[in-house]
């Protein structure tokens, strides 16, 4: 691969929102660093994308535990209004998908 430039404009945005939350945490880690390099060029190169692949597999792990947990504390508890919370985590995860699919398709 050793460098692609992204040209779909939704793969942009979902790289531009995990740099978001990235931001938003105030977290400046690696991946942090990574996404916010990523959302400046639209530049994956072959580090990139192993850095990125690794970030969103585990990511989406933690993610789907968590919405696991959260639907069935909600189930347990309708009183609750969680509701817009699980609905931004599922996009998230959706997201998630959408980003390693594209690349899964770009790294073969």
């Amino acid at each position: 691969m050793m460098e692609h430039k992204i040209e779909e404009e939704e793969i942009r945005k979902i790289v531009h929102n995990i740099a978001e939350d990235f931001r938003y945490s105030g977290e400046y880690e690696k991946y942090a660093q990574l996404f916010y390099a990523i959302d400046a060029t639209a530049t994956i190169n072959d580090k990139a994308y192993a850095d990125m692949m690794e970030y969103l597999t585990s990511s989406l792990k933690e993610l789907r535990k968590d919405l696991a947990w959260r639907k069935e504390f909600l189930g347990e508890n309708p009183q609750i209004e969680e509701k817009q919370l699980t609905e931004t985590m599922q996009t998230i995860e959706r997201e998630y998908l959408t980003l390693i699919d594209y690349l899964e398709n770009i790294g073969s």
